[in-house]
């Protein structure tokens, strides 16, 4: 049901419909650990930042962590009413967050294993939740087909009309990858896929200020202009 790297990258954590989690080592393919204690399919596991916990959830409606060198359980969190689907640490490793069948979203105090808050606004299953690499912000995701962002101080839901809502989704941007012949040019960008093939159909296109570089990092304005597209900046 779901995989988790350990911090570095030596372990991997794997849960399963037949209600077990395993621990694997990564060089060697073995494995290291089987940790059980779930009575029902364990949906979601998740490393601490720092490598030394394991958190599980699990269609019986527990949270359970875990001492990953001993394998031994250290606390079962309760209070979900319906399957657990997802948890996640905070960057600080201090708070758990899950997602559950019952709408709610709930943060966990990971040193007392008492809940915090719980967070309400879906109107459906919440699949999955993750928090923003500062750790203020909180991302769900739901059946209802919507994804909401939330103030992990406050618990409230973050809306697009707040004044700080632009700043937190540019946060939650995807870094370019390191091969990218653009990541210089721009922490973050905005990619479009014209297409795999070499296929253009350009002819009567207007486009404004746009830089057209493929994979292989060759510049295709020249080719573009061939086809019959205008490029406004050139009519400045």
């Amino acid at each position: 049901m779901s995989v988790c790297f350990s911090p570095d990258g030596n372990t991997l954590a794997s849960s399963s419909s037949d209600q077990s989690i395993r621990l694997w080592d990564v060089k060697t393919g073995q494995q290291k650990a089987q940790l059980d204690g779930h009575d029902e399919v364990v949906m979601s596991v998740c490393f601490s930042p720092d490598g030394n916990t394991l958190a599980s959830s699990s269609r019986d409606q527990s949270i359970r962590l875990w001492d990953v060198k001993t394998g031994q359980q250290k606390a079962k969190l309760d209070g979900h009413t319906s399957i657990v689907y997802s948890v996640c640490f905070s960057p600080d490793g201090n708070t758990l967050v899950s997602g559950s069948w019952d709408n709610s979203i709930r943060l966990w105090d990971v040193k007392t294993g008492q809940q915090k808050a719980k967070l309400d606004g879906h109107t459906s299953i919440v699949y999955s939740v993750c928090f923003s690499p500062d750790g203020n912000t909180l991302s769900s995701g739901s059946v209802d087909k919507s994804i909401r962002l939330w103030d992990v101080k406050t618990g409230q839901e973050i809306k697009s009309s707040d004044k700080n809502y632009k700043d937190i989704l540019a946060q939650l941007k995807i870094p370019l990858q390191q091969n990218c012949p653009l990541q210089e040019a721009s922490n973050y960008i905005t990619t479009l896929l014209i297409s795999q093939q070499a296929i253009f159909q350009a002819q009567g296109a207007l486009i404004l200020r746009g830089e057209f570089i493929n994979q292989s990092g060759i510049d295709l304005k020249t080719l573009f202009k061939q086809k019959g597209s205008c490029f406004l900046e050139d009519y400045e």
